[in-house]
């Protein structure tokens, strides 16, 4: 059991006494489990009052006011901070930093991990399984606190300094209704990486995009391979799935949403009137509406750091180093070999040597950026730097996202009291079972759609309607996260402040569009230029599928179970669309470009084929083409646009890289 709790809460331990505080039952077939099942947090609370109970004060309720209390001030200081948060350049010159000090001090690992996201986080934990391994995993951001891991706050994270706060370049085809024509392009920056921040959907991907990964030149990567990886990583807890595609006992909790609206029924019914099926999207079938399979435990966010961590991090193999950004990977220039790694912490620069491997798990956009800072990336680029080249690899050329359209807002016609967050009642609730508004996620629903434009003659959709109510909308979070201008705000979001809203994000699965990412400079401290270059395809065939998703999701939304609703749609135009038509071609066309968003799927950038493949960065071993000891393995090498979203496929990765490396060196 991962239990989050801060120091300061629990009663301090009196000289002789040891572990006062119980673990939390385990469930057995006994008749009494029944009764003394219970949350982790709600557990550890109970236990920390009798304790006081019985040896510190005669006012053992005082300590749970304490914590109620710290929770209400941990709620209120996080949406504070997330108004403030600023995700401006450091100006750091990296010439100060003292090398050779560093040198001197440098400490041996057989392996360094940068990155401690969905893959990183597993790789840590798996590979220190062998006790004669010493392995050490560095991570940028913070550790995540007791009030991150609380679903409903999802939306103030992107605000916060958990996020890299990573923007695109200013855009021509999309993001025209962003300032300065720039999409925000989230990315976590904390233990469990992204996993720390996302919006906690679970999704493996289509059969079929494993056999197009596979058919790409990557053997061991078919459904048939990855199959078991996912499985491992699984602990079900649904209460409908295929048990032939699952299994409990691996770190990652999945399980239904603790904490739905009245109008998910809506959706799933309307599903079937379309002539959809109620189905597991993560089983044999992935076409059809269902509700959300979700990365949390007991209604608490279970990111990669509590699946993978909290069990490992007492193994003295493993040493575990949060706020400390990777600068650089160190390559021998005559051998191609990776033997370290240059890291800042708490001010002063560091440096590991790893005498086995260096592995990237990074993310699909710090991998690539950390490979071009060490000399392997496009030779034309790295000169125009002056970064000495060490292998000439399309490192960022195969950059890949989805995109999702914001624009298909249903009004109903209800009133409900809004959702306060730091609601006391609400916290000893969520306190106490993991559930109410506090467990409440912003997708509840995801269906699967083959559109009239799809060519394929399977079971593959072209299209994801991910269904994502408010009983009481709130568009202040998205103005600042989405980056909106003034007009397209208010002719939108702002126009829904307080109705209920049924919000139907449109999602094209597999756009043929290519980005890139490329290097702003050589200091490590500059950010990324990211070109996500969304809808510049030559044949137009993602806006086609785009319209096309709307066209369907509008199908969705007149039928008779959402006509019970009484609702209707909003329909007031994009501001920069007035002049067409609502609910034309060439009105949704313009309406996209201006209103939608990255949906944080980014992948290809160190994209895994065979040496014959010109955009080829590592082998089907994770390793990195022409260079010794180094592979990546998280996101970035997934060579196909996954029919879903990534926390899945990603710890996948980790999975089977680990057992990848095990093979090669025992």
């Amino acid at each position: 059991v991962s239990i989050t709790m801060d120091a300061d809460i629990l009663p301090s331990l009196r000289p002789g006494i040891r572990n006062p505080i119980p673990l939390p039952p385990e469930e057995t077939d006994h008749p009494a489990s029944l009764i003394i099942k219970m949350s982790p947090s709600l557990w550890m609370l109970i236990s920390s009052l009798l304790y006081v109970q019985a040896y510190e004060t005669p006012y053992p309720f005082l300590l749970m006011d304490k914590y109620v209390n710290d929770y209400e001030k941990g709620i209120i200081d996080m949406q504070e901070s997330s108004k403030h948060t600023s995700f401006e350049e450091r100006h750091i010159d990296y010439s100060l930093f003292n090398e050779t000090e560093a040198l001197g001090e440098a400490i041996e690992y057989d392996f360094v991990i940068v990155g401690a996201g969905a893959s990183g986080s597993a790789l840590a934990n798996r590979l220190s399984e062998i006790p004669e391994w010493k392995v050490l995993l560095l991570e940028a951001g913070a550790p995540e606190t007791s009030f991150s891991q609380i679903p409903a706050m999802y939306s103030y994270l992107p605000h916060t300094h958990y996020n890299w706060g990573y923007k695109t370049k200013p855009q021509t085809s999309w993001c025209l209704g962003n300032i300065d024509k720039k999409c925000s392009c989230h990315s976590g920056k904390a233990m469990g990486g992204s996993t720390a921040i996302n919006s906690m959907l679970y999704t493996r991907g289509n059969k079929k995009d494993y056999g197009i990964w596979a058919d790409l030149g990557n053997l061991g990567w078919c459904y048939e391979d990855v199959l078991p990886y996912f499985k491992k990583l699984e602990n079900i807890y649904l209460e409908h799935f295929d048990k032939k595609y699952h299994r409990q006992g691996g770190p990652v909790q999945v399980e239904d949403p603790q904490h739905v609206t009245h109008l998910l029924e809506t959706f799933l019914e309307a599903g079937k009137e379309i002539g959809s099926k109620i189905v597991d999207y993560n089983g044999d079938n992935q076409i059809g509406f269902s509700q959300a399979q979700v990365t949390t435990k007991c209604g608490k966010r279970n990111s990669a750091a509590q699946a993978y961590l909290i069990e490992a991090k007492e193994r003295r193999n493993l040493i575990i180093n949060p706020r400390s950004h990777v600068t650089q990977v160190i390559i021998n220039q005559h051998t191609k070999e990776a033997v370290g790694v240059k890291y800042i912490h708490e001010g002063k620069l560091h440096i590991a040597k790893a005498t086995k491997e260096v592995i990237l798990s990074a993310g699909a956009f710090n991998s690539p950026q950390l490979l071009m800072l060490s000399g392997v990336g496009p030779k034309e680029d790295l000169e125009k730097l002056d970064i000495p080249l060490i292998c000439d690899l399309p490192v960022g050329k195969y950059l890949k996202d989805h995109v999702g359209f914001l624009g298909l807002n249903y009004i109903v016609n209800a009133s409900h009291h809004k959702i306060n967050v730091h609601d006391r009642e609400e916290i000893i609730n969520w306190l106490k079972s993991g559930k109410g508004p506090l467990s409440s996620l912003s997708v509840e629903g995801l269906g699967f759609v083959k559109t009239k434009l799809s060519k394929d003659k399977g079971h593959y959709p072209d299209v994801e309607l991910l269904f994502a109510p408010q009983l009481s909308f709130s568009g202040k979070d998205e103005f600042k996260s989405l980056g909106l201008t003034k007009e397209v705000f208010e002719s939108t979001y702002g126009q829904l402040e307080d109705h209920m809203v049924i919000s139907v994000i449109v999602m094209p699965t597999h756009p043929k569009s290519t980005g890139c990412l490329s290097l702003h400079s050589k200091n490590p401290f500059d950010k990324p230029v990211i070109d996500l270059n969304q809808f510049s395809d030559a044949d137009d065939e993602d806006i086609h599928t785009m319209i096309a998703g709307i066209k369907k999701a509008i199908h969705l939304l007149e039928t008779e179970s959402f006509k019970k609703l009484g609702g209707h749609l909003h329909k007031h135009p994009v501001a920069g669309c007035e002049d067409h038509d609502f609910g034309s071609d060439d009105y949704w066309g313009c309406a996209v470009r201006h209103f939608s968003k990255s949906m944080q799927d980014q992948t290809g950038t160190c994209k895994m084929g065979p040496y014959t493949d010109k955009l080829a960065v590592v082998d089907n071993t994770l390793s990195v083409h022409g260079v010794h000891n180094l592979r990546v393995a998280d996101e970035s090498v997934i060579p196909v646009s996954i029919t879903g979203h990534l926390h899945g496929p990603s710890t996948m990765i980790g999975e089977k890289a680990a057992d990848i490396i095990k093979e090669f060196w025992l």
